[in-house]
């Protein structure tokens, strides 16, 4: 039996080559979440409203949402913890689309590698999401969410420690909370 488990596990006796390892991103703003492609293409959140392709020359290029207008008016402070676009999670969508948890609209949304974006959930159960925080798409094409909070402003939560995050399932049944 320990023979074959050892043989099961492929990082055994596996080591990090240090010569090996490259800064690849430069001036990334918040990159909370980051998807490599077979190519070697990463996307990486970012907080100026969208994603940062990184192709593996290292050529960047930022793919932004349509921000919201109260972003352009907040305070630094206000646009990275408070108001606006702020994706957070991300996930591959079936065609390729990028899955935005995303933070600051406190919604699901797919955006396009134009940039092109809609709102897929703002609501569970009538009530709005609260802060989006991961999405994976699992084996099945089923959307798992996290939200740390509902409250209103957010940062409530650390000080008052609410226990008001979830995890959400999304399929062929819709969306649902499935842990609280």
């Amino acid at each position: 039996m320990a023979t074959r488990a050892r043989t099961l596990n492929p990082l055994r006796d596996w080591q990090v080559d240090r010569a090996s390892i490259r800064t690849i991103g430069r001036d990334l703003q918040r990159p909370e979440c980051i998807l490599a492609e077979r190519d070697g293409t990463l996307w990486s959140a970012d907080a100026r409203g969208g994603v940062m392709r990184i192709r593996p020359d290292g050529t960047q290029k930022l793919i932004a949402q349509r921000a919201d207008e109260r972003f352009a008016q907040a305070s630094e402070a206000e646009k990275y913890i408070l108001r606006g676009t702020l994706p957070n999670g991300l996930a591959f969508a079936d065609n390729g689309d990028i899955l935005i948890a995303n933070f600051g609209t406190n919604a699901i949304e797919r955006m396009s590698r134009d940039g092109k974006s809609q709102t897929l959930y703002s609501e569970i159960d009538g009530q709005p999401l609260g802060k989006t925080n991961f999405i994976l798409r699992d084996s099945k094409h089923r959307l798992w969410i996290t939200v740390t909070t509902r409250l209103e402003p957010w940062t409530r939560s650390v000080t008052e420690r609410t226990n008001d995050g979830y995890v959400a399932l999304i399929d062929d049944r819709g969306i649902r909370i499935v842990a609280d």
